[in-house]
């Protein structure tokens, strides 16, 4: 995976699939003010081919149903330009169709996203649905997440809650850095590697 300088790192937030926006400012605002900081430009962009423009690209719950053509692309992008990040964010239970849709992407690249939720009764931020996982030694909070398998695990702790292949990461939440959970422990941390494509 390409190591990029956060001030020239580029991202496109895919906003042609029902996604939840980094410019929604009850859910986002935080992680948008974390990713100017630290001088990485995210940019909502609504027409697919491009994305590809850019050096991260990322679904953050893609409700609208990627087609054949857009499988294609973003496949063929992962295995012929390694420096671009592909990134992936479900959420539990396959709720509004989105893990089924992450899916018709990860998959052929060898991780899935489950149709279920990580419950964790003992190691969890007051919820069991608020598991408490590990991300290069640090505590990080991962809500709400679906179990991910396949590929190299990422993070992981009662079960795995994102995973790589190549260049393309895949969470089983989407809502690790909202404004909620950004915050917590090593999160922070977690989201702005996200968006510099070092994950």
């Amino acid at each position: 995976m390409n190591v990029r300088n956060a001030k020239n790192v580029r991202v496109a937030w895919d906003s042609s699939h029902g996604e939840f926006l980094i410019s929604d400012y009850y859910y986002f605002s935080k992680l948008r003010r974390y990713a100017e900081r630290e001088g990485i430009l995210v940019d909502e962009v609504k027409d697919f081919e491009k994305l590809w423009e850019y050096d991260v690209i990322v679904f953050n719950y893609p409700e609208i149903k990627f087609t054949k053509r857009e499988v294609d692309r973003i496949l063929r992008t992962l295995e012929k330009d390694k420096s671009k990040t592909v990134v992936l964010l479900a959420y539990y239970s396959n709720v509004d169709g989105v893990a089924e849709n992450v899916n018709r992407v990860s998959e052929k690249a060898g991780i899935k996203v489950e149709n279920g939720v990580v419950m964790d009764y003992e190691r969890n931020a007051g919820d069991p649905m608020f598991p408490i996982a590990e991300w290069r030694g640090k505590e990080v909070l991962m809500p709400c997440s679906s179990p991910v398998r396949g590929g190299v695990p990422v993070v992981a702790g009662k079960d795995v809650f994102a995973a790589k292949s190549g260049n393309l990461v895949v969470f089983g939440t989407c809502v690790f850095w909202d404004n909620y959970s950004i915050g917590f422990k090593a999160n922070g941390e977690l989201a702005l590697s996200v968006l510099k494509g070092k994950v």
